[in-house]
C-alpha cells in the first residue's frame, strides 16, 4: 500500500499509474471500459468501488477496467483440434500472456518515468499487486526458472519502451492530468488522447498477432500495426 502523502484530491503518481496501464490495453489494441482515481479522501474514507463483474473493492486508490487481456486460468488450457489448430492456440495465448505481463510492468513503470526514479523502487512503493499477479501469470505456464525469469525481464523491456517513448510518455501525460482534473475516463476518452499522441493512428484488435514477438525497439519507435498482414 502507497503512503499518502497528499491530504486531499488525487494523487499525481496514482493518475500516472493507472495511465501506464490505460495506455497498454489500447497499444496493444484492446477495448477499455474505463479508469477511475479516488481522492485522498475518498480513500481514506475506503469508498466502495465496484469492478466491471459487481465484485467490491475497498481501499482501492484506482483501477483501469476491461475485459481480461490473458484470462483464468493463467496457463495454457487444453483444447480440442488437430495440431495445428492446438499449436495456433498456444501461439495467440502466449501473446495475451506477454501483453498481460507488460500490462503489469506498465503501471509502476510509468510512475517511475514521472518521479524520475528507479522502477524497482516505484515497484515496491505501489507496484506490489501488480508484480504478484505478474508472477501468476508466468508461474501458470510450464516453464523452468530460466525462462520465466527470461519471459519477465522481456517484460519489463517491453513496459519500459512503451511508457519511455515519445508517443507513450505524452499519451501517459494526457491521460494522467485528466484523471487529476476529472477522477474518471471513458474507453473511448482514453483512445482519444491516445490517438492524438500517435498521430491519429490506432492498432485494431488482434493486428499485433501476425507481428508477433514485439520488440523493444518497435514499441519505442511507436510502430502500430494498422492493418492486419496476412501470415506467410
Amino acid at each position: 500500500m502507497r503512503q499518502m502523502v497528499r491530504t486531499k484530491g488525487r494523487r499525481r503518481l496514482a493518475c500516472h499509474h493507472e495511465a501506464g496501464h490505460a495506455l497498454t490495453r489500447w497499444y496493444f489494441g484492446h477495448r477499455t471500459d474505463r479508469a477511475l482515481v479516488l481522492t485522498v479522501e475518498e480513500v481514506r474514507a475506503r469508498k466502495v468501488v465496484k469492478n466491471r463483474k459487481g465484485v467490491r473493492i475497498v481501499g482501492c486508490e484506482g483501477i483501469v477496467e476491461g475485459y481480461d487481456l490473458h484470462s483464468y486460468p493463467y496457463g495454457l488450457p487444453r483444447i480440442e483440434g488437430s495440431p495445428e489448430e492446438q499449436e495456433r492456440f498456444k501461439y495467440l495465448r502466449a501473446i495475451t500472456r506477454d501483453m498481460e505481463l507488460i500490462n503489469c510492468f506498465a503501471g509502476f513503470m510509468a510512475e517511475a518515468h514521472y518521479r524520475r526514479m528507479s522502477a524497482a523502487a516505484c515497484m515496491f512503493l505501489g507496484g506490489e499487486q501488480d508484480m504478484e499477479r505478474a508472477k501468476l501469470v508466468v508461474g501458470a505456464w510450464d516453464l523452468s526458472d530460466a525462462e520465466q525469469h527470461e519471459l519477465l525481464a522481456l517484460a519489463d523491456a517491453r513496459a519500459a519502451a512503451l511508457v519511455r517513448s515519445k508517443a507513450g510518455a505524452a499519451a501517459i501525460k494526457a491521460i494522467a492530468d485528466a484523471l487529476m482534473e476529472r477522477g474518471r475516463l471513458t474507453g473511448e476518452q482514453i483512445a482519444t488522447l491516445c490517438r492524438r499522441a500517435y498521430g491519429g493512428r490506432e492498432c485494431a484488435y488482434g493486428a499485433w498477432n501476425a507481428y508477433w514477438p514485439a520488440t523493444p525497439e518497435q514499441i519505442r519507435s511507436g510502430f502500430i500495426p494498422e492493418r492486419l498482414r496476412q501470415a506467410a
